[in-house]
């Protein structure tokens, strides 16, 4: 063979192995979410959610279990932060719970301890449109309200109605 021949065989030998070693990588699988998924890349910590009707409003119908709210999204360090030492009870008695529901800009869920839930409950209240959290925590005949940012959601309808009535279960003055 003549060295020039050669020298086009070795060209044209590494230019194909070039060529194949950079193929593109196929996806062969599309990942898969569960119904209960939270979408928390828009969710910031500092307080801030980018687009709240693509997140926060994908709760409805959902269990804060289901969506790991409580333990594995972007709100809950806020929520840590808001409840201090408390945090960790609520995480272990939320047991028995209700899906969230939306009322206006404002999501509503709650969950007790398991077979008591008149000595240990919680609702919780996110404010959609100012993004803030209220948890109120009823703990023998005794409530505790947790306001992000010293902020109180005003509740209304429905929601009102349901806080004054676990308030009178409570022996607690309802409010107005």
């Amino acid at each position: 063979m003549k060295k020039g021949t050669r020298k086009y065989l070795l060209v044209v030998a590494l230019s194909s192995f070039f060529l194949i070693s950079c193929k593109k990588e196929v996806i062969k699988r599309v990942p898969s979410t569960d119904s209960t998924s939270i979408k928390i890349d828009a969710l910031k910590s500092d307080s801030a959610i980018s687009n709240p009707s693509d997140t926060l409003n994908n709760l409805v119908n959902k269990s804060v279990i289901g969506s790991h709210l409580l333990t594995d999204s972007a709100l809950s360090p806020r929520l840590k932060t808001l409840l201090g030492a408390d945090y960790d009870q609520m995480v272990n008695y939320w047991n028995t719970e209700t899906p969230f529901v939306k009322e206006g800009n404002i999501l509503h869920a709650s969950g007790c301890k398991q077979h008591d839930c008149n000595t240990y409950s919680y609702d919780l209240y996110i404010d959609i449109k100012n993004n803030k959290i209220n948890v109120y925590k009823f703990s023998k005949s005794k409530l505790t309200i947790y306001a992000e940012d010293d902020y109180r959601i005003v509740l209304k309808d429905s929601l009102l109605q349901d806080l004054n009535t676990k308030k009178i279960n409570a022996n607690i003055p309802k409010e107005k």
